[in-house]
């Protein structure tokens, strides 16, 4: 699996891909999110978690773009468009 550190601490793992930070998620049902999905050629329906948008990865303590993330940083199943955009997003599992 991936683990990193955030800028406070906490540390986060995942077991599909990098520890991100998005700037939106949203339901596969949503209009928007079925429109972003349908940009990089997934299919809504077959998203079961959310979408990811404006996602960057959390390389390491107050490192990379990601690193002070404002909302809860998540796990993506697959990502596209240099990670911008992350499809089956779930939260990212804490660590002690």
């Amino acid at each position: 699996g991936y683990s990193t550190a955030t800028s406070n601490g906490i540390n986060y793992s995942c077991n599909t891909g990098p520890v991100q930070c998005c700037g939106s998620l949203q339901a596969p049902s949503n209009y928007n999110a079925a429109n972003i999905a349908s940009l990089v050629g997934v299919a809504a329906q077959g998203i079961t978690g959310q979408l990811g948008v404006q996602c960057n990865p959390i390389t390491a303590i107050g490192v990379g773009s990601g690193a002070n993330c404002a909302s809860k940083p998540v796990c993506c199943e697959q990502n596209f468009q240099n990670q911008l955009v992350g499809v089956n997003c779930v939260p990212a599992t804490v660590g002690l």
